[in-house]
């Protein structure tokens, strides 16, 4: 009886970290993925790691509080995991507004049900290109498989976080704005152009109304050369994903 508490009590503590990754990933915490499907497949993760957890070096605690605590630990290392990996998803939708307000559309947004937000037009369809594209590559896989990893380096109950590990994070968080415009550049340069040919046009042809006339052709262009540069886009995500696992075990190795 006293080892089937144990066994419970781990099964709890396991459970609570897989639930932390589930609510903060992208794609997994989209409120699109139903609130029982999560616990469903992070009550399945717990069940398939709990017999297999390596030895841990100190015992589950039975009174309340510190239990509790231990809890807090276990969410915070999901929590932390899912929001290094929500970093490269906020960099797409940097970029998509940088497009939209060089297109025009920074005047309509569309509400984003995965991030409960009004995006832009360009960081909704981007953000859902990067989506499907994670899908495809297993990343849902790969996220719920490093998180498994963890227990080897960050046993339950202790994690410990390194002052060092702010400034990564901090790093992390500014280099999104550089991804944001290696994405929106292209399509930037493409517009400085246009705008350079209508005013010159407003100069050779006074009589043409450049506001009529600007915004369908910004847009049109901005549709065109994202057709024509999904490719490209598709491996800047490709980079911007590797990025991300490496930052997940940089953060392990930071909350270890």
């Amino acid at each position: 009886m006293i080892y089937e508490v144990e066994v419970f009590k781990v099964f709890v503590l396991v459970l609570v970290r897989f639930t932390g990754l589930i609510v903060a990933a992208p794609v997994l915490g989209s409120r699109n993925f139903p609130v029982i499907a999560k616990a469903g497949l992070a009550a399945l993760c717990a069940m398939l790691i709990t017999p297999v957890l390596p030895v841990q070096p100190e015992s589950v605690p039975n009174d309340y509080l510190p239990f509790a605590l231990w809890g807090l630990n276990e969410l915070l290392v999901g929590l932390a995991m899912g929001f290094v990996m929500t970093l490269a998803f906020a960099a797409i939708q940097v970029a998509g507004q940088i497009m939209d307000m060089l297109t025009g559309f920074a005047l309509v947004n569309v509400f984003n049900p995965a991030m409960e937000t009004q995006v832009p037009i360009f960081g909704f369809f981007y953000f859902l290109l990067a989506a499907l594209y994670l899908l495809v590559l297993d990343g849902h896989l790969i996220m719920i498989e490093h998180l498994a990893a963890t227990f080897e380096k960050i046993p339950l109950g202790g994690m410990v976080a390194h002052p060092e590990l702010i400034n990564q994070v901090g790093a992390w968080g500014s280099a999104l704005f550089v991804d944001g415009l290696l994405i929106a550049a292209p399509l930037a340069g493409v517009l400085l152009l246009t705008y350079i040919t209508m005013g010159l046009m407003g100069r050779v042809v006074p009589q043409i109304h450049l506001f009529v006339v600007g915004f369908p052709l910004t847009v049109g262009m901005g549709l065109l050369v994202s057709a024509f540069l999904i490719q490209i886009y598709l491996g800047v995500i490709n980079g911007m994903f590797d990025r991300m696992w490496e930052h997940v075990g940089e953060l392990v190795l930071g909350l270890s």
